[in-house]
């Protein structure tokens, strides 16, 4: 019998999506190449309900009602967050994202916020504009744990260390192809799903929404002068994004290419000594795939039962969650995008459902 779900990829996008349609009911089996947390624990742990340059970017390229479901979907993701994982810090987040700051944008941006209930505020100051909100920290290693461990909870079924080779489609099910990562396995293994929501790339689907080649960003850990109390983010220095990490900071710069990320990593050491009083620094990068205007590429494919999570979407606390949900209730039905599960599925999901919660 087929899976009602098929996950490939136990990234943050891919355990959230597998946690909630398990819990509605869904039969769900995640795979995943990696040891259990590589693919989750990634990133910088920082969740918004917004950046105020890609708001205005997706604002800009694709209209209001996009940067508004942007915004309800990140307002989603953080709540999803803040309800799975009570270790989590609230802290204020200054956000300089937008190029040149400024303040006509900025103002419109906040009132975005106020229009979804969000408090925010525009802060006019001599040395620039910032949009203040707040910001949701964790520690990526135990939120990846809690992730998973509430995916299992649910009911999603969780496999590491396997490879998914090819998918084929035939009568209404997706074939996953798969190889056990152990060296004296060759055997390939099968399995069927209705649905695949594929977060690594693997399926036509999946490859395809990768919008532009890989890029990277600059990473420094380090030991500030003084200890920070803020999440701020900024447009025009070496250092995109500074967070607090008890006495430590985590800071990461401009995202470049991969011929440029040397020189950027340079750029970023000397930015934190110079305006962090930085000691203890320790050096490294992150590769990252890219979004759409800032927004993850996420959604259903012309291929029936085929979904996809890609560019900062599958992996990132932020995009993956959002991700994650909105993937949820596209499947489940409760989006008007199309694509849901058939009725047969949804029906007997709600029946196990009901059977769960009596038991």
């Amino acid at each position: 019998m087929a899976h009602d779900v098929a996950v490939l990829g136990a990234t943050i996008a891919g355990l959230t999506v597998a946690r909630r349609l398990a819990h509605k009911g869904y039969d769900v089996l995640v795979l995943d190449p990696n040891p259990e947390g590589d693919s989750a624990a990634i990133g910088h742990g920082v969740a918004a309900v917004g950046h105020a340059s890609t708001i205005a970017n997706m604002a800009n390229a694709y209209g209001l009602d996009a940067a508004r479901e942007h915004i309800r979907r990140n307002l989603s993701g953080f709540h999803e967050i803040r309800r799975i994982h009570p270790d989590h810090t609230m802290l204020a987040l200054s956000d300089r994202s937008l190029p040149g700051g400024d303040e006509s944008e900025s103002r419109s941006i906040v009132e975005l916020y106020r229009e979804e209930g969000i408090e925010a505020d525009l802060l006019v100051a001599p040395d620039g504009v910032s949009v203040r909100t707040q910001a949701l920290s964790v520690d990526v290693a135990a939120y990846a744990a809690t992730l998973r461990a509430a995916a299992v909870a649910a009911g999603a079924n969780v496999v590491h260390g396997v490879t998914v080779a090819h998918l084929t489609r035939r009568e209404g099910v997706t074939r996953v192809h798969f190889r056990n990562n152990l060296a004296w396995v060759r055997d390939i293994g099968t399995v069927g799903a209705r649905a695949v929501i594929d977060t690594l790339g693997v399926s036509p689907w999946g490859a395809a929404a990768r919008v532009a080649p890989a890029q990277w960003v600059p990473v420094v850990r380090c030991t500030p002068r003084k200890a920070l109390s803020q999440v701020s983010l900024c447009a025009t220095s070496a250092a995109w994004m500074i967070r607090p990490l008890g006495d430590r900071a985590l800071v990461l710069g401009q995202k470049a290419s991969v011929g440029r990320v040397a020189q950027a990593g340079v750029e970023l050491h000397d930015w934190c000594v110079e305006h962090l009083g930085a000691t203890d620094l320790a050096e490294g990068r992150l590769a990252i795939d890219p979004s759409d205007h800032g927004r993850p590429v996420v959604g259903a494919s012309a291929i029936p039962g085929g979904y996809y999570a890609r560019g900062n979407g599958r992996g990132e606390l932020m995009n993956g969650t959002a991700s994650g949900w909105y993937l949820a209730e596209l499947i489940g039905g409760q989006r008007s995008a199309g694509g849901a599960m058939p009725p047969l599925s949804r029906l007997r999901a709600y029946g196990a459902s009901r059977l769960r919660r009596r038991g």
